[in-house]
C-alpha cells in the first residue's frame, strides 16, 4: 500500500511540474513602442534561464524593429525573414514577414511571482503601419511547423535546479495580437458639429449623443484589441465585458472620431 501512495504522489507531482509554464503576450505601451512580457503561472525563486525565443509576424512591407531592449544586461538577436523569402519555401500566404528574436544560452537568475508580468523585451516599430497585425506566432501555425520549429516559441530554464526544460505554455489571452489600425484614428473637425458620450464612466450603457449619422460604433481595449462592434446605432450596451480603459471609435457621416471611455 505504502508504494502504491508513492506511485499516486509521483504522478500528481509531475502533472504539478508540468502545469508550470511561461505565457508570452505583445503589450503597447504607447504610439509604436511594444513590449513583450512573460506571465509566470507559479512563484519561483532563483530560477536559472537559459535561453527564450519568438517570432513577431508583422504586414509585409518597410516596417521594422528597432530598439530593442536588453533582458537582465543580456542581448537579443533578431533575424528577419521577409514574406517573399517564406512564398519561396512555400509558406505564408505572402503579407506577413517574420521577426525572429532569440536570446542566446547563458545564465539568468530571475525570482517572480505567479500571474505577475515580467518584460522579456521593448521595441519600436519604424514606418508606423497603419493596416495590419502584429502578432505572435504560433507553434502550431503552418510557418512554424514548415520550418520545423526553427522560429517556436521557447522559455528554457532550470526552474528547480536540476535540469534545464521547455516551459513555454502558450499564448496570454488578448495579448496575442494588435492591429495597427487603432493607432491611425482620425478625429473629423468638430467646428459645426457636436458628439458626447454619456454616462463616461458607464456600468451598462454608452451612449453618443451628436448632430451626426452614426454609421458604426466600435470598442477597442488598451491592447488594440476589438471587443465589440455595432452598427446603426447610438447606443452600445457594455455590462458584459470586463472593467477598465477603452477607446470607442465612431464612424460619422462626416468621419470618424475616437473617445476614451470607461467601463466599471
Amino acid at each position: 500500500m505504502k508504494h502504491f501512495y508513492t506511485f499516486i504522489f509521483t504522478i500528481l507531482f509531475s502533472i504539478t511540474g508540468f502545469s508550470q509554464g511561461y505565457q508570452f503576450g505583445i503589450v503597447h505601451n504607447a504610439d509604436y513602442n511594444f513590449s513583450i512580457v512573460a506571465v509566470p503561472d507559479f512563484d519561483a525563486t532563483n530560477t536559472d534561464i537559459s535561453d527564450i525565443g519568438f517570432a513577431l509576424m508583422m504586414p509585409a512591407g518597410d516596417a521594422d524593429i528597432i530598439n530593442i531592449s536588453e533582458f537582465n544586461g543580456r542581448l537579443w538577436t533578431p533575424n528577419q525573414v521577409t514574406a517573399a523569402q517564406l512564398s519561396s519555401f512555400n509558406l505564408g500566404d505572402g503579407t506577413r514577414d517574420a521577426f525572429v528574436m532569440n536570446m542566446p544560452p547563458g545564465q539568468t537568475i530571475l525570482s517572480h511571482t505567479a500571474n505577475t508580468p515580467f518584460i522579456l523585451m521593448t521595441f519600436d516599430v519604424t514606418n508606423m503601419p497603419t493596416t495590419g497585425v502584429m502578432e505572435i506566432l504560433t507553434n502550431t501555425d503552418p510557418i512554424a511547423m514548415g520550418l520545423a520549429g526553427a522560429v517556436d516559441s521557447f522559455y528554457n530554464s532550470n526552474i528547480d535546479q536540476t535540469t534545464t526544460q521547455d516551459y513555454f505554455n502558450g499564448l496570454v489571452s488578448g495579448q496575442e495580437d494588435f492591429m495597427f489600425s487603432t493607432l491611425s484614428l482620425e478625429n473629423i473637425e468638430l467646428d459645426n458639429y457636436s458628439l458626447s458620450v454619456y454616462p463616461n464612466p458607464s456600468i451598462e450603457m454608452l451612449n453618443v449623443s451628436t448632430n451626426l449619422n452614426v454609421i458604426k460604433m466600435e470598442l477597442y481595449d488598451i491592447l488594440g484589441k476589438q471587443v465589440l462592434t455595432v452598427n446603426d446605432t447610438k447606443t452600445m450596451t457594455v455590462n458584459h465585458i470586463n472593467a477598465g480603459n477603452y477607446i470607442l471609435k465612431i464612424e460619422t457621416n462626416k468621419g470618424f472620431m475616437t473617445k476614451k471611455v470607461i467601463v466599471e
